[in-house]
């Protein structure tokens, strides 16, 4: 999950994301 949002990062703009590891992973 984190390579994914480091993707994310890398291809987008992203100014701010919420916390993804602040919630309980529904088997994402």
């Amino acid at each position: 999950l984190g390579d994914l949002y480091q993707s994310f990062v890398r291809d987008y703009p992203v100014v701010s994301i919420e916390d993804p590891f602040d919630q309980v992973d529904w088997g994402a």
